[in-house]
């Protein structure tokens, strides 16, 4: 990645914040005409995010699937099954944690909402809104389907419409990047209209702490017993994984520290080719770092709003899709988090008010989470190798 896209992405989550500050400090002297326009227009990029994210998530699974080629039912027979294992239990402790959180510290506090009368509330200049015509599950299905059909089938078509579906998700990605400000504007305009948004701010750092000590914590782990528990090998995997997590850091992209991702897991590792295969496969759909943060801010905006906790059924059917979708994650700053907004939605019942705060909150965090996102494919490589070597996942 180059120096300019590189200070291009990490002036995101500085935008982002200076559009909170300035709904914070001047939402009393806009004019109510111009708090609802923006209003309007937050909802209805919302309404066309949810409607498009199934086309985004077929064309982003059905090229994944053709780049794989001949390695295809390999890596989905293989490495598919053990990178939903850990994302599923990862997305399991998240909800663990939140609950332990809750418990020892009570939680994220309850949001006063203003008295207020209908005709004071802020309510959107136009209405627009879309149905969904499939839904994200069908099109992360018909991806894998139609991608394997054709590859096999006729595999100079299935390349060249690989490539338009590329170029399609690259386009989508250029147009969306820059209107999410609008997004997020509008909606906390809404919510310091209501007088809640500087109550949400207060909470802030306590969630980036626990995600901090829970997340980077089990990464930590992680390696020390790969390792087995020998502190000198422990610290040998950690120096290795250091420049790419400082990469990840920097940039907001784990593409951007792919290199030196598969530098360290070569060092990491045993037998190097096994690096050369599970990090690239694994660089958008193992994300560590998302698995804890976005179910934890998800739970504790949840309980800020008075909607408490989820149930254990609720929670399960939410993790199976949130694992799913990891698999339509694209490599751009916030791209974790925007296609798990209609899982949010649909699953856990959340408010166009409180997809727009998790979104502004994971992207304000994106470069902790990550580099926690680099750290945790590192030591996947390990555990690959591992059983790789015990004739679990080969035939050597």
């Amino acid at each position: 990645m180059s120096w300019c896209k590189r200070i291009k992405h990490s002036l995101i989550p500085l935008l982002f914040l200076c559009i909170l500050i300035f709904s914070l400090c001047f939402c009393s002297v806009l004019p109510y005409s111009v708090q609802s326009f923006l209003y309007a227009i937050s909802l209805a990029i919302k309404d066309c995010l949810i409607f498009s994210l199934p086309f985004i998530i077929l064309a982003l699974v059905y090229g994944s699937i053709v780049r794989l080629g001949d390695k295809a039912m390999k890596y989905i027979l293989i490495i598919i099954p053990l990178v939903c294992c850990s994302n599923f239990m990862n997305t399991l402790l998240s909800y663990v944690a939140s609950i332990k959180m809750t418990n020892l510290c009570g939680g994220i506090s309850r949001i006063q909402h203003h008295d207020m009368s209908v005709a004071d509330a802020l309510s959107p200049a136009f209405e627009f809104s879309l149905k969904n015509i499939v839904s994200n599950d069908v099109a992360l299905c018909s991806g894998v389907i139609i991608g394997l059909l054709l590859y096999f089938v006729n595999r100079n078509f299935a390349a060249t419409l690989a490539g338009y579906s590329e170029r399609f998700t690259k386009v989508y990605f250029k147009i969306l990047i820059p209107i999410m400000p609008f997004f997020i504007a509008g909606t906390a305009l809404k919510l310091q209209h209501d007088g809640i948004l500087i109550q949400i701010f207060e909470q802030y750092l306590q969630i980036l702490i626990a995600f901090i000590v829970l997340a980077y914590g089990f990464v930590l782990l992680q390696y020390f017993l790969l390792s087995r528990c020998k502190f000198s090998k422990f610290i040998f995997y950690l120096k290795n994984i250091l420049p790419a997590t400082v990469t990840a850091f920097g940039s907001m992209s784990s593409a951007s520290a792919l290199p030196l991702s598969i530098k360290a897991a070569e060092e990491n590792v045993k037998k190097k080719s096994n690096a050369d295969v599970i990090i690239p496969s694994t660089v958008n759909i193992h994300l560590v770092g998302d698995c804890f943060f976005i179910p934890m801010i998800a739970i504790s905006v949840m309980s800020s709003f008075e909607m408490g906790i989820p149930t254990m059924t609720t929670y399960l059917l939410f993790a199976l899709h949130f694992v799913l979708a990891k698999f339509a994650v694209a490599a751009v700053p916030g791209g974790g988090v925007l296609v798990m907004l209609p899982v949010m939605q649909n699953y856990l019942g959340m408010s166009s008010e409180m997809l727009a705060l998790v979104t502004a909150l994971y992207v304000l965090f994106d470069p902790i989470i990550t580099a926690c996102n680099v750290a945790g494919n590192g030591a996947m490589a390990i555990v690959f190798d591992k059983l790789s070597r015990c004739r679990l996942l080969s035939r050597e």
